[in-house]
C-alpha cells in the first residue's frame, strides 16, 4: 500500500518538474550540509555545528557587542574552509584591510562596496543581487558570502518624517523577496541589525530592532549579542583589556531555541576558539565551579575537576588533561553531567 502510494507521488511530481524544477518529494528534500564555524566552539554548540550555507543569518545587539567581529570572523572561516568568496555591503566601514589581515581574510577574494555607493537598502540589495548573478556566470560551483553590516545604518528611501518611518521596513522585504531567489545551497547571507530601545515604553520588552520585523520572518538563525561586562587585568592596574559577550539564539529552524553562552573578546587576541568553553561546561553540570557565587559575575573563575583546579581561560590546559571533556560533535553535550 505504501509502495503503491509512493510511486504515484513520484509519477506527479515528475509530471510537476516539467514546469516547477525543484519540485521533490518531500523525503529528497536537502538539509544544509556545508557549515562554517564562528571561530568559537561554545557558539559552534549552541548553533548546532556552527553557520550554514544556504539560509540567512541575522546578529543583532547594541553597539560594541560582536556582531562585525563575528561576521568578519565567519567570512575568514569560509574561505579557508570553501574557498568562498565574500560580497559585503559595509554601510560602517566596518572591516579595514588591517582587520582583515589579522582575521585571516583573503581581500584578493572579496568585493566589498562602501556606505557611499550604497546609500540606500534598495541599492545593497541590488549589489547583492548584481555580483552573486555575475559569479554563478562565471563559475556555479563558488561559494559565497553575502554580507550586510548593518541595516541600521542605512539612509531613509526619502526626506520622510516619523509618519512615513516604515517605508525602510518595506524596502528591506521587498529586497529579500528579491533576493531570495537566488541564495541557492552555496549562499550564504549574513546580516548585521542593532537593538534601540522604544523610549517612553512602561510595560514588556522596551528593546526593538532596527527595519521592522521583516528580517526575522525570513531568516533562518538570529543571535542575539550582548557585551554583559569588562574584563580587567589585575597585573596592569585594572587595564581593560576585553569584555563579556552574551549570546542568545532567539531562532533557529536547526535546533532549539533560547540557549545561551557567555564568550570572552580580548581586544588584542581576539576571541578564543575556546572561550567560554569551561563556563559553558560548568551550565551543562560537568564541571563545578570553586565559588558557585562569585562565578556567574564575569569575572576570572577557576573549576574543579577531579580534584584539579583549572583557570577558565585557560581551556587547552583542562581539555590536554582530560580530552574526554571536549565535546566537539553534536549533540553529545545536551546530556549534561551531575548537576
Amino acid at each position: 500500500m505504501m509502495e503503491n502510494a509512493l510511486m504515484d507521488i513520484t509519477k506527479v511530481v515528475n509530471q510537476l518538474k516539467q514546469k516547477y524544477k525543484d519540485v521533490n518529494v518531500v523525503s529528497e528534500s536537502e538539509d544544509p550540509s556545508d557549515f562554517v564555524s564562528t571561530g568559537n566552539l561554545t557558539f559552534d554548540l549552541i548553533s548546532e555545528g556552527g553557520i550554514p550555507f544556504g539560509v540567512m543569518t541575522e546578529f543583532v545587539g547594541f553597539s560594541q557587542s560582536g556582531k562585525s567581529l563575528f561576521i568578519q570572523q565567519i567570512l575568514a572561516n569560509a574561505q579557508k574552509k570553501y574557498d568562498a568568496v565574500g560580497v559585503i555591503v559595509d554601510r560602517e566601514n566596518a572591516l579595514t584591510n588591517k582587520r582583515a589581515v589579522e582575521l585571516g581574510i583573503d581581500t584578493d577574494k572579496m568585493i566589498k562596496v562602501g556606505p557611499q555607493d550604497t546609500p540606500l537598502v534598495v541599492d545593497a540589495f541590488n549589489f547583492l543581487i548584481d555580483t552573486i548573478n555575475l559569479i554563478r556566470k562565471e563559475d556555479g560551483d563558488t561559494y559565497i558570502v553575502g554580507i550586510v553590516d548593518s541595516i541600521q545604518a542605512f539612509d531613509k528611501d526619502v526626506d520622510l518624517d516619523k509618519s512615513d518611518s516604515g517605508r525602510r521596513a518595506k524596502s528591506i522585504k521587498d529586497g529579500l523577496r528579491k533576493l531570495f531567489p537566488i541564495i541557492d545551497k552555496k549562499v550564504m547571507l549574513l546580516i548585521a541589525n542593532h537593538f534601540y530601545y522604544n523610549v517612553g515604553q512602561m510595560f514588556g520588552d522596551p528593546k526593538r530592532v532596527a527595519g521592522g520585523e521583516g528580517l526575522r520572518y525570513f531568516n533562518t538563525n538570529r543571535f542575539a549579542l550582548e557585551d554583559k561586562l569588562k574584563i580587567m587585568d589585575s597585573k596592569k592596574g585594572g587595564e581593560v583589556v576585553g569584555n563579556w559577550i552574551g549570546i542568545e539564539v532567539q531562532k533557529t529552524r536547526l535546533g532549539p531555541c533560547y540557549r545561551t553562552c557567555y564568550i570572552p573578546f580580548f581586544y588584542k587576541e581576539g576571541i578564543p576558539y575556546y572561550g567560554g568553553y569551561i563556563r559553558f561546561l560548568v551550565q551543562r553540570g560537568y564541571l563545578k565551579p570553586k565559588n558557585k557565587q562569585e562565578f556567574s559575575k564575569f569575572r576570572q573563575q577557576t573549576v574543579v575537576y577531579k580534584d584539579k583546579s583549572y583557570n577558565e581561560f585557560n581551556a587547552e590546559k583542562l581539555l590536554e588533561d582530560h580530552p574526554e571533556l571536549l565535546f566537539d560533535k553534536y549533540p553529545e553535550y545536551y546530556q549534561g553531567g551531575e548537576k
